[in-house]
């Protein structure tokens, strides 16, 4: 009797044990970090809830963000990264801003050659990176110089001075909340089922893992890699357009300021998540966005908004390395 009392108790134990192990502490530590700043926010600065700056200055900016950042995050769970998404997403934009000028473009049409250069200059680093097996560090780096670079090309060209405006049509477009929120939604319902519910999503995430075990189970791991950066280079894409719609003009290094967001947003999620995902990269744009317009309304001025990233993002890399230390992990 005592032997199984024994039994029941341990199995006890270790069912609870299990259950703490799988609390995310991060996840809801997290939370209660972003409900107690939007609190702060909305005593501080009762402007804060109102309809137009949740949605024109918190909810638009993040959508820009979160869709450069979720093509990021595609890459990362693969276990790559890409340096030039900042300046894939403004060459995108520019090229195609300046063919719809150029030879009179639909939006459609424009939006369709802003995913071909995105998509191609993806394909070409994700096929020098798992094909041609050269760091994903040295090759886009080298893209980031040759992306800015066709970006100058292209304003001497088909640019009369240093920006070019864009139809009214597309400005009004890149104005409405529906349409850069709606293209933010859907991409992050397209990556989501992919990453999460899908057997590429599943093998992209073993390949990110263990490269090697991958290889070992049969898995692709060269095309999987590949694919990550395409996914990436049509993000980037998108972004271009949001970024360029939004402004009503195509300008050289546009892309240029959401570079640190790319990085950001990806590794906060991931901090707070426990893993790299599109859900974690969504919520970590709401809560850098939601800290940047706060401090904006209460007098903030914009040329710390930089530091304020940079910050946030040398302490999530470090808080990142400490819980790596805690679990024990390399």
């Amino acid at each position: 009797m005592e032997t199984s009392n024994m039994k029941i108790t341990n199995q006890a134990k270790s069912t609870l044990a299990g259950k703490k192990a799988h609390i995310n502490y991060g996840l809801i530590s997290g939370f209660i970090v972003f409900a107690l700043v939007f609190t702060i926010f909305t005593i501080k600065a009762p402007s804060f809830l109102s309809k137009t700056n949740l949605v024109r200055n918190l909810a638009m900016p993040a959508s820009i963000s979160a869709v450069i950042a979720m093509g990021m995050t595609i890459v990362m769970t693969g276990g790559g990264i890409d340096l030039s998404i900042a300046n894939i997403a403004g060459l995108a934009g520019l090229a195609a801003a300046a063919s719809s000028a150029q030879f009179d473009l639909p939006f459609p049409l424009m939006l369709l050659t802003a995913l071909i250069i995105g998509g191609l200059i993806g394909a070409i680093n994700g096929g020098l990176v798992a094909y041609a097996g050269i760091s994903p560090f040295v090759v886009t780096l080298s893209v980031v110089f040759l992306a800015h670079g066709l970006q100058y090309l292209i304003s001497l060209v088909s640019v009369s001075g240093t920006y070019l405006m864009l139809p009214r049509n597309v400005s009004n477009l890149g104005v409405n909340p529906l349409f850069q929120i709606g293209i933010c939604l859907a991409v992050f319902l397209i990556l989501y089922i992919f990453l999460d519910h899908s057997m590429y999503g599943r093998f992209i995430k073993a390949v990110g893992m263990n490269l090697n075990a991958s290889n070992f189970s049969g898995i692709p791991y060269r095309f999987y890699t590949w694919l990550t950066y395409v996914i990436c280079g049509f993000c980037c894409a998108l972004t271009g357009i949001m970024l360029t719609a939004n402004e009503g003009l195509a300008r050289v290094g546009s892309g240029e300021s959401y570079q640190i967001d790319g990085f950001l947003l990806p590794i906060l999620g991931k901090t707070i998540f426990g893993r790299f995902s599109v859900q974690g990269t969504i919520f970590s744009a709401l809560f850098i966005y939601m800290i940047i317009n706060g401090m904006f309304i209460l007098g903030v001025t914009p040329e710390y908004v930089k530091i304020i990233k940079g910050g946030l993002l040398l302490g999530i890399i470090l808080v990142s390395g400490i819980q790596k230390v805690v679990r024990g992990e390399n």
